[in-house]
């Protein structure tokens, strides 16, 4: 005789009453943080090269990057989206000043590109809010 029942109980969504979840559907959060990640590296490389330093590319992409992995990210992941806009903006800068032939990589340097790019971290995380805030309301 068998402690575990042969056939699990099944709710209405597939799951089994031993907490085995349903696939979520939706793209997994770090994969949509690596997608913002690149988007926002090639635009940055694109703003160095047209200009000086991270500029108006570079919050354009940030920003559409967000909006694009809030919008396919699985629900369950979506607090890692929310708050990859800043951790992304700060890696894409210590890339760009650490391949700029220019640049050197010290404090002054950092904080300079850092208050520059505080509007694009702040109007991508307002963004991924929005959003977030919008897909868990429409859940319920």
């Amino acid at each position: 005789m068998s402690l575990v029942p042969e056939v699990a109980a099944r709710d209405g969504s597939g799951s089994s009453a031993y907490g085995t979840r349903a696939h979520s559907p939706g793209m997994r959060g770090a994969l949509a943080i690596a997608g913002v990640f690149l988007v926002t590296l090639v635009a940055a490389a694109a703003d160095s090269y047209i200009g000086l330093g991270l500029g108006m590319i570079t919050l354009v992409a940030l920003t559409a990057g967000t909006i694009g992995a809030a919008l396919v990210t699985r629900r369950s992941d979506l607090l890692s989206v929310l708050v990859a806009p800043p951790l992304v903006f700060v890696a894409v800068a210590l890339l760009n000043i650490g391949l700029a032939p220019s640049a050197s990589l010290n404090l002054p340097t950092l904080a300079t590109l850092l208050v520059r790019g505080f509007p694009a971290m702040g109007l991508a995380t307002g963004v991924a809010l929005v959003i977030t805030l919008g897909r868990l309301a429409a859940r319920r």
